[in-house]
């Protein structure tokens, strides 16, 4: 019986080219009509193209056609080969090649990719990978236990380091499967493991083997042993673990709980006495951002990290987290090892927004500040914490918008008070909101900070009505080049 071959392409890639199909016996395919062997052909062909999810391949007779949009050069080369067949076999004569144009991948700075695996020993994957091949390879690389699921969330990119780096992503991922819970994350030539493993002997492993990662790698190893206090996402609940110091303690943690998550809260804890001393305080400072996480979990390990922070969150909830962690006193650390997510625009679901990617940006903008609003508090340019939602979907709108686009944050105030004091506000509040997108990650060099007072006011500044709504930030598109 025949089978459809395969050689190694040689490239860095390890994919295969299309080639003939071979008889394992050594003998002829004749006995088949050409009807017969054309679909033989096509059917094993398409099994071989399996994996190149962008491609199809068409059989005439003995020839094959392979047609698609490669998402990179690499691969548009290795499908134009052709291996043994022939009509003395049975098998492709030819493989011709119809492409559209190549696939344009991003090209990804830091290069970053992470596996993380959950209590329940599930795995999600985020980040870039260098084609959809790798990253499905990667995903599959771990079996998980029964009932837990696998999420790859990975998206194709360009900028990946050549030094093996699918390899280093499976090593990561083997040391990750001796750790209870944690993570594994590339970024460009570092590996970093962080994560809890509950066996000291596993500890020991994970920490010796990721250090001695050889250059041009270099690997960071934080893994912590078993938590004094746990609250951690599973599901649609929140649960609360650990030891407390008193009871009251208890009823203060798991009151900030049913206060901030908008779900089941389920109190595991215990109350028994240790040495840590207000260790309470941290829980206080960061539960309350923590619950809006949309999963993770929070640790108090006060012989290893001190606070520990994972999972995911918008951008806005892990700002504020970072702004009251600092304010922790004692010797206790804070650790983040948690993953921005963008949160959806409602306000753009069914508009045409054109072709333009300038007009987009700016209708897309106006959409949503229209809808949505940067509060301030009284009589200051300090952005009020009711305004997370509005500053999330700033980063939203802001990363559908081309990179060849510079934004201009322009701040508006009525015209109640001095001048010179109105013009000083608006242009502190637009530079508030300027920091904020900043310290999210957008790039500063593409923002232009403007305070227009009172000048532009899109309603009466006679009625309170129409003064708030001139207390306002606005953005103006414009086109950029570095």
């Amino acid at each position: 019986m025949s089978v459809y071959d395969t050689f190694g392409a040689g490239l860095s890639a390890g994919l295969f080219a299309l080639v003939g199909v071979i008889a394992t016996s050594g003998t002829s395919d004749f006995h088949k009509n050409a009807s017969q062997l054309e679909a033989e052909l096509q059917a094993k062909a398409e099994i071989a193209l399996v994996k190149f999810d962008w491609a199809s391949v068409k059989v005439d007779g003995q020839r094959a056609t392979v047609s698609g949009a490669p998402p990179n050069e690499t691969d548009a080369a290795v499908l134009k080969a052709s291996g043994k067949g022939g009509p003395i076999w049975g098998g492709v004569i030819s493989v011709e090649t119809a492409y559209s144009e190549t696939q344009q991948t991003a090209d990804i700075s830091p290069y970053v990719w992470r596996a993380v695996k959950k209590t329940d020993g599930g795995l999600t994957f985020v980040g870039s990978a260098p084609d959809a091949e790798t990253s499905n390879s990667l995903a599959s690389y771990l079996s998980v236990p029964e009932g837990a699921a696998i999420d790859n969330r990975v998206e194709v990119a360009s900028g990946a380091p050549e030094a093996g780096w699918a390899d280093m992503a499976r090593f990561g991922m083997d040391q990750l499967s001796l750790l209870d819970t944690g993570e594994a994350k590339l970024t460009d030539l570092e590996l970093r493991l962080r994560g809890i493993a509950m066996d000291d002997a596993a500890r020991i492993q994970v920490s010796a083997a990721v250090s001695n990662i050889s250059e041009p790698w270099t690997g960071v190893a934080e893994i912590s042993g078993p938590s004094h206090w746990k609250a951690e996402h599973v599901g649609e609940t929140l649960v609360l673990s650990g030891s407390c110091e008193t009871d009251a303690d208890k009823s203060e943690i798991a009151a900030i709980a049913d206060q901030y998550f908008e779900g089941e809260v389920i109190d595991q804890m215990s109350v028994a006495s240790s040495e840590y001393a207000n260790w309470v305080d941290g829980v206080r400072l960061g539960l309350p951002h923590f619950s809006k996480f949309e999963s993770g979990e929070m640790a108090f390990e006060p012989k290893d990290a001190g606070f520990s922070f994972e999972g995911e969150a918008t951008a806005s909830t892990l700002q504020f987290l970072r702004e009251d962690m600092a304010q922790l006193e004692g010797n206790y650390g804070v650790q983040l090892g948690v993953e921005s997510v963008t949160v959806e625009l409602n306000e753009l679901q069914g508009i045409d927004l054109g072709s333009d990617p300038l007009i987009a940006c700016q209708m897309a903008f106006d959409l949503v500040m229209q809808a949505n609003a940067v509060v301030f508090n009284t009589g200051s340019a300090e952005i009020s914490r009711n305004s997370g939602e509005t500053l999330d979907k700033i980063m939203a709108v802001s990363e559908t918008c081309s990179e060849n686009l510079r934004f201009e944050v322009a701040g508006h105030t009525d015209n109640t008070g001095a001048r010179e004091a109105n013009t000083l506000l608006s242009e502190a509040r637009a530079q508030a909101v300027a920091n904020y997108m900043q310290t999210a990650g957008f790039n500063s060099a593409r923002l232009i900070v403007s305070g227009y007072s009172p000048d532009q006011p899109t309603a009466d500044n006679a009625t309170p009505e129409g003064r708030a709504e001139n207390r306002r930030i606005e953005f103006r598109i414009q086109e950029w080049s570095e």
